[in-house]
């Protein structure tokens, strides 16, 4: 069995449901740097110098759970803040989740002596379409021929030089344009998102003078707050998606 086979076999024994592979210089031009004011994105070489694989992740995100975020940005009393010795930190949970999951494949990869590093850091969803793992639709999320846009990802760059995977050509969506329409401040157009629209944006970031107030007001109304200081994010057009319906699906172990 070839190292790359192994690789896929341990990612899906750990709960991965797809797993996507390429040579790290086809991500070269993928677009990185800062993304308005939420942060950056970082090419391979860029975390990793002598990267030569980069490995997509893909896990099933079964219950809108995995989209909670902790934000300390809520807390506006300055007084709190300047107690708080990073400001505005942002938690979420399905970073958490690829984390851990990750780690036991760079694990792996360094015993078998190639330099391996868990990555959140680079174009997630760009870099899983040039590994295989599907397209980005019109709702600028993965969509997966399984489970549509119900993923979340992680990639781990290696040294290692493994077998690669060929990038996804089809567009799954077609004619579709479910998310489009079900999109409450019509934020989205096809493969397209005007972020200072997006209700999750404005939860992320209560200061922004970005975001107009029917925005404001449509977030107060649909996002869901689980204490004073989280929320979950909008999974609207996600859930409009009809590929990979959960239907009878179970989640992964």
């Amino acid at each position: 069995m070839t190292l790359t086979q192994e690789l896929k076999n341990r990612a899906s024994d750990i709960g991965f449901v797809s797993t996507g592979i390429c040579d790290a210089k086809t991500l070269q031009g993928l677009p990185h740097g800062k993304i308005h004011s939420l942060y950056s994105l970082y090419s391979p070489e860029e975390q990793l110098s002598n990267v030569r694989s980069v490995v997509l992740l893909a896990f099933y995100a079964w219950d809108k759970i995995f989209n909670v975020q902790v934000n300390t940005a809520c807390l506006k009393d300055a007084e709190i803040l300047s107690k708080i010795p990073h400001q505005g930190e942002t938690y979420q949970l399905y970073y958490e989740v690829m984390r851990s999951k990750a780690w036991p494949i760079v694990h792996y990869l360094t015993k078998k002596g190639y330099e391996s590093m868990c990555s959140l850091g680079i174009p997630l969803k760009t870099s899983a379409v040039k590994c295989g793992l599907g397209c980005q639709g019109k709702n600028t999320l993965l969509i997966t021929p399984d489970y549509g846009p119900r993923v979340r990802l992680v990639s781990v760059l290696t040294t290692a030089e493994l077998d690669y995977d060929e990038p996804f050509t089809e567009d799954i969506c077609g004619d579709c344009e479910k998310c489009v329409l079900a999109c409450p401040t019509k934020a989205l157009e096809p493969y397209r998102l005007n972020i200072n629209h997006c209700i999750t944006y404005a939860a992320e970031n209560p200061l922004a003078t970005d975001v107009n107030e029917y925005v404001r007001r449509k977030e107060k109304l649909l996002i869901e707050r689980p204490s004073k200081c989280s929320y979950i994010e909008c999974a609207i057009c996600l859930e409009a998606c009809p590929i990979g319906k959960p239907g009878t699906r179970t989640p992964s172990s």
